[in-house]
């Protein structure tokens, strides 16, 4: 709004201007005053509406700047949050090969149980039907332990007392079972000897120092038989001796002892 300064200043001009200028030029310059006054109204009101869109354009700037941090600062956690479930996944894939690995190696272990049963129960029924005659007279017992097959001779009817060499019904009986062996070339044969815990007596002591060479001898001497006249490969063959200190009764008892001096043939086991 003008101010009442520049009003007296327009009336002087006014007064001056109709005082020294013809009537039409005072018209004229009349018209081109008030043209630049409406002007610069205009040009006025144009400024105030750049401004106030420069304002508006500041405000929606700081906005989009506001939103753009925000973006990055999202990607940011996305970017890590993507690596944490790369890694969770490779890991899941990880476990997942291993699993399906674990399994395929019980499917194997299970065929393979599957065999070792299979073939354990034929070769249980060939001892049984060729040595049933001693099974039913409680000399020889077989017996099924897991996934091994297990042939007890008991105390005399391989050895004599004291010895170690097999006697002619032991060699005969041990040949017989070898034939029922022979053929499963994919058993172990393990043969243990026991014995009773009396001590040996001096003349045995000449020749075995304790119950331990003497148990070991007889094991060995059967897995010569088995090897030498049975046909059974050596590479499946092999001989322990555990004295008188795995027990399967008291050796308070002479029926004890009497279990307790044995040969046992252990099938389907490692040597």
């Amino acid at each position: 709004m003008p101010t009442p300064k520049l009003l007296l200043l327009t009336g002087i001009a006014i007064f001056l201007i109709s005082a020294c200028v013809p009537l039409p030029q005072y018209m004229k310059i009349d018209s081109e005053l008030k043209t630049s006054r409406s002007q610069k109204d205009e040009l006025a009101a144009e400024l105030k509406q750049a401004e106030d869109k420069n304002s508006r354009m500041d405000l929606e700037l700081r906005d989009c700047e506001a939103a753009r941090n925000k973006y990055l600062q999202d990607a940011t956690e996305l970017k890590g949050q993507n690596t944490y479930l790369s890694k969770i996944n490779q890991q899941l894939l990880d476990n997942l090969k291993r699993l399906k690995l674990d399994i395929s190696k019980k499917k194997s272990v299970i065929q393979l149980q599957g065999k070792v049963i299979q073939l354990l129960d034929d070769t249980k029924k060939t001892i049984e039907t060729s040595l049933k005659d001693q099974i039913a007279a409680q000399e020889i017992e077989v017996v099924e332990e897991d996934d091994k097959l297990k042939v007890i001779f008991v105390d005399k009817i391989l050895f004599d007392s004291g010895s170690a060499i097999i006697s002619e019904r032991g060699m005969k009986l041990l040949k017989i079972m070898a034939g029922s062996l022979k053929v499963n070339k994919d058993q172990d044969i393990v043969v243990e000897g026991h014995t009773d815990n009396i001590p040996l007596s001096a003349g045995l002591k000449k020749r075995f120092p304790s119950n331990w060479e003497l148990s070991t001898a007889r094991a060995a001497a059967v897995v010569w038989l088995f090897q030498e006249q049975g046909g059974i490969e050596p590479e499946r063959l092999s001989a322990r001796g555990y004295s008188f200190y795995r027990p399967v009764a008291p050796n308070t008892s002479e029926e004890g002892r009497h279990q307790n001096r044995r040969i046992e043939i252990i099938l389907g086991a490692e040597q």
